[in-house]
C-alpha cells in the first residue's frame, strides 16, 4: 500500500488584508511621478530630494526587506536619491540599490546564504560570536551569495549606514561609500549587535556597534538632507517595542560596561526612545499627507508598516515559515501603499546574473 505523504500548506495566502492604500499622499505622489517620467538620480529637475529610510531589527528586517523588494519589482528603485539603512536595515538598502532586493528578502530564510551564521551555542561556549556575520558580509555575500557590489557603487544613489559610536554614545552617518570594502565595513558596523554579534567594528578611527542602540529608524540623517522621507518599519501598526530578554539583557549589559558604560542606559531606554519616535513619524506623516499642510520647509514623511493584524516576529526569529509569512506582509504593504492594490504573492524560483570575475574593485581601509 503506498505511503501518502501531506503537503505543505501555502503559508503566502493572505490572513490579513492590507488597506492602507497611500497614493495621496505627497510623498508617494512625488515617488510616483518620478517612476512616470523616467527620472533618474543624479538627473533631477523637480527639486526634490527624495530619501528612503529603512528599518531592520535582526531577522524581523525581513519585513522592510519586503516592503524593499515591493517597490523594486515596482520600477521604484530609481526615484529615490537617498537610501538610509540601520541594522538590518542597511543590508536590505544595499541590496536594494544593487537591484536585489528580493533575492535578499529570501535569504532571511535561507540563514543569510548560510546557517552556519547563528549559534548560540558558540556564544556560550566563548568560541565566537552567536551572529557571525563577518563571515556572512565577507564570505557569503561576497562568493556565496553575493551582494552585486559594482552595481551598488555604479549607482548614482547614496547609501547611509547608521551605527552607534561605542565611545560617545551617539548615533553616526556613515556615508561616501567608494568601495566594495568600505560598504562591507559600513554594514558590519551598523549590525554589531553587542555581545550576540562580537566586538566593536573600527571604521574611519570610530569604535562603532549596532545602529538599533542609538537609532533604530534611521531618519536623523535622512530629514538633515532630504526633502522627502519614505520610512519602511518592521513593527505592526500599534506594537510598542520590546526588550531584549532578561538574561540577554543581563549579559548584553555586562558586555557594554566594558565598552562604555555609558551605552548601558541607552541600551535600558531604547524601548522608549523606540516608541516616542515611532509615535512622533506617525504624526508628522499624518500631518505631510493633510490636504491644508504647507512645506514651511520641513521634510515631508510617510510611513509604511504592517497593519495592526499582522503578527510581529521577534528579532530572533528563526523559523522559515513565520519569516516567509513576515516578508510577504512586508511586500504587500508596501504594495498596498504605492498602488492601492493587495497583491497575490508567489514564491517562485528567480534567475539572477552572476557578477563578472573581478568586477570589485580592491580597496583597503585604514
Amino acid at each position: 500500500m503506498p505511503i501518502t505523504r501531506s503537503l505543505s500548506r501555502d503559508t503566502l495566502v493572505p490572513l490579513t488584508a492590507m488597506v492602507a492604500d497611500q497614493r495621496a499622499h505627497p510623498v508617494v505622489q512625488t515617488l510616483l511621478r518620478r517612476r512616470q517620467e523616467g527620472s533618474r538620480p543624479g538627473a533631477r529637475a523637480d527639486g526634490r530630494r527624495l530619501a528612503l529610510a529603512i528599518e531592520g531589527g535582526a531577522m524581523r528586517g525581513v519585513v522592510s526587506a519586503g516592503m524593499a523588494s515591493a517597490l523594486e519589482q515596482l520600477g521604484l528603485r530609481d526615484a529615490f536619491d537617498e537610501v538610509h539603512g540601520a541594522s538590518a536595515g542597511a543590508f536590505n538598502g544595499a541590496f536594494f540599490m544593487a537591484g536585489q532586493a528580493a533575492y535578499m528578502t529570501s535569504l532571511y530564510w535561507r540563514g543569510f546564504g548560510d546557517p552556519r551564521f547563528v549559534s548560540f551555542r558558540r556564544a556560550f561556549r566563548g568560541g565566537g560570536p552567536a551572529f557571525d556575520m563577518d563571515y556572512v558580509v565577507d564570505g557569503i555575500w561576497a562568493r556565496g551569495r553575493p551582494l552585486r557590489m559594482d552595481v551598488l557603487l555604479e549607482s548614482a544613489i547614496e547609501l547611509h549606514c547608521t551605527a552607534t559610536d561605542a565611545d560617545t554614545a551617539a548615533i553616526v552617518d556613515l556615508a561616501g561609500l567608494r568601495s566594495a570594502e568600505e560598504v562591507r565595513c559600513a554594514l558590519r558596523a551598523s549590525a554589531r549587535l553587542p555581545w550576540l554579534a562580537g566586538q566593536p567594528v573600527t571604521f574611519r578611527g570610530r569604535r562603532l556597534l549596532d545602529a538599533t542602540l542609538a537609532e533604530a529608524i534611521p531618519v536623523q540623517a535622512a530629514l538633515a538632507s532630504a526633502t522627502d522621507v519614505l520610512v519602511l518599519q518592521t513593527r505592526p501598526e500599534g506594537v510598542e517595542h520590546s526588550g531584549l530578554s532578561g538574561p540577554v539583557g543581563l549579559l548584553t549589559d555586562r558586555y557594554l560596561r566594558t565598552i562604555n558604560p555609558g551605552l548601558v542606559a541607552l541600551r535600558r531606554t531604547r524601548s522608549e526612545r523606540y516608541d516616542e519616535l515611532s509615535a512622533w513619524l506617525g504624526r508628522r506623516a499624518a500631518e505631510s499627507a493633510a490636504p491644508a499642510s504647507s512645506d514651511a520647509g520641513e521634510p515631508a514623511i510617510c510611513v509604511i508598516r504592517p497593519p495592526a493584524q499582522a503578527t510581529a516576529i521577534s528579532q530572533l526569529e528563526h523559523r522559515n515559515e513565520a519569516l516567509q509569512v513576515a516578508g510577504s506582509v512586508g511586500l504587500r504593504a508596501a504594495w498596498m501603499a504605492v498602488e492601492g492594490e493587495d497583491p497575490e504573492v508567489l514564491d517562485v524560483l528567480r534567475g539572477y546574473a552572476s557578477p563578472p570575475v573581478g568586477s570589485e574593485p580592491v580597496t583597503s581601509v585604514t
